[in-house]
């Protein structure tokens, strides 16, 4: 079962995002962003990192820096182009909702 979609818990992540990637002139990426699900929390341990994958397999092929106005946001592609993994680091409104979540749940 696929996890939660990105809209359903970071709404406002995902519009900044679509926002920056329009900016970067990639709109392909940004169709794909109201599709997807966060499969899983990055469990690295790092304070700072509220990333999480949304692909069950995480293979990446190329990213794509987008320039967040706090802390910094990278979209990880795998071979087919496809959003499979975003780090995003040293935000905490996102970190507390992603731990909101997977806490209540």
């Amino acid at each position: 079962m696929p996890g939660p979609l990105l809209s359903e818990v970071l709404p406002d992540l995902l519009e900044e995002m679509a926002f920056l990637l329009r900016e970067r002139g990639a709109e392909p990426l940004c169709d794909q962003l109201r599709a997807l699900h966060i499969e899983s929390v990055c469990d690295c341990g790092d304070e700072n990192c509220a990333s999480f994958a949304t692909a069950p397999e995480v293979k990446v092929a190329s990213t794509v820096e987008l320039p967040a106005m706090e802390g910094f946001l990278i979209v990880d592609l795998n071979a087919a182009s496809q959003i499979c993994f975003i780090e995003v680091l040293h935000r905490p409104d996102v970190k507390y909702l992603l731990e909101e979540h997977y806490l209540v749940k």
